[in-house]
């Protein structure tokens, strides 16, 4: 997705990186295509949401092959979210980066 828009085969900038990272969108069909189907749910990526998808399922090896081996789980948002922030500003901080606000 980031070669389609900025040149395939070329080095990304961080500018170039963020940009793909804020818009992802992971479809079924995708997933699927990249063997993830049946472990995460489709999502979409945003400047608000780096984080993406908060659903999954465990797979494990048997040693041939991958299987699902739990239902689906969702973080709980409510304590990932706040542990997220604090140390996305503490290494903000630390490494004396602006913290930039998303517009809508």
């Amino acid at each position: 997705m980031i070669e389609n828009r900025f040149g395939k085969g070329k080095v990304m900038t961080p500018e170039q990186v963020r940009w793909g990272l804020e818009n992802l969108n992971m479809t079924q069909e995708r997933l699927n295509e990249l063997g993830f189907g049946k472990i995460i749910r489709p999502f979409k990526t945003s400047c608000d949401n780096h984080l993406g998808a908060d659903w999954a399922r465990i797979a494990t090896w048997d040693g041939a092959k991958f299987k699902v081996t739990s239902d689906w789980y969702q973080a709980d948002k409510s304590m990932v979210d706040p542990l997220y922030k604090e140390f996305a500003d503490k290494y903000a901080k630390e490494k004396n980066i602006k913290v930039r606000t998303c517009t809508p």
